[in-house]
């Protein structure tokens, strides 16, 4: 999706009245908005183009795309600013572990755990293995989640990112490492690390948790037409 600047008011605006309703008629949007009915025309074909919305007889919905983007809207309008989760893969070769020297901020030119953000449908596993192979090339067998850490950046008393760290422990099955537009990758002996070079919270997370599992508990919902039909737990 676009980010929040390249979104113009009007259309946020519109997307915001989909948070309590699921479908709206033209005329009903009309009243909400404020909007002379050739502006709100323009916009909602607009937005029919780049398929955030869809017309169902009279009434307008949001596109699937956009129902999975209905939990950040608050953020996407720039009113909070949440979370991210991001799964941290240990891997493993023996007594050696396998460490990315960031390119990108936050953290820029520090050593750190491979990882990467929990994509949407996503198991914690799969995150784990497909960014393993992502950034070192390494075809990995997941072994456990071993924590989860709030992280939280703070710079002049203010806290600029916040992250919910999920650590889980992979094994080497086949590949070599190569580097990718992350960061270098290199194998580290496990008891011989630099504690200044690294990223503090992955230098605690391997030094602490590593050897601990955890009891995380992974659940699906399932929905048809606006009622929770079904309900999974792993």
């Amino acid at each position: 999706m676009e980010s929040k600047k390249n979104i113009p008011f009007e259309r946020e605006k519109i997307l915001d009245f989909f948070v309590k309703n699921k479908s709206l008629r033209f005329s009903e949007m009309e009243q909400l908005s404020g909007l002379r009915s050739n502006l709100l025309a323009y916009h909602l074909e607009q937005m029919l183009t780049e398929e955030l919305i869809e017309k169902r007889g009279d009434f307008y919905v949001l596109t699937l795309k956009m129902e999975k983007m209905l939990p950040f809207f608050a953020h996407l309008r720039g009113k909070e600013v949440g979370a991210l989760s991001v799964v941290l893969v240990a891997i493993r070769d023996g007594e050696k572990i396998c460490l990315l020297k960031r390119e990108k901020r936050p953290y820029q030119s520090y050593w750190g755990l491979i990882g990467g953000k929990l994509k949407n449908g996503e198991s914690i596993e799969e995150t784990a293995i497909r960014e393993a192979k992502e950034e070192t090339g390494l075809d990995c067998e997941f072994v456990a989640i071993n924590s989860v850490v709030h992280e939280r950046l703070k710079e002049k008393s203010i806290f600029k990112h916040t992250f919910v760290l999920f650590l889980v422990t992979a094994n080497v099955i086949a590949g070599k490492i190569r580097s990718s537009e992350e960061g270098s990758v290199q194998w580290f002996d496990i008891h011989m690390l630099e504690k200044d070079k690294i990223i503090p919270s992955d230098y605690f997370m391997i030094s602490h948790l590593l050897d601990k599992k955890s009891d995380l508990v992974q659940v699906v919902i399932e929905e048809e037409e606006e009622k929770l039909v079904h309900f999974t737990q792993f």
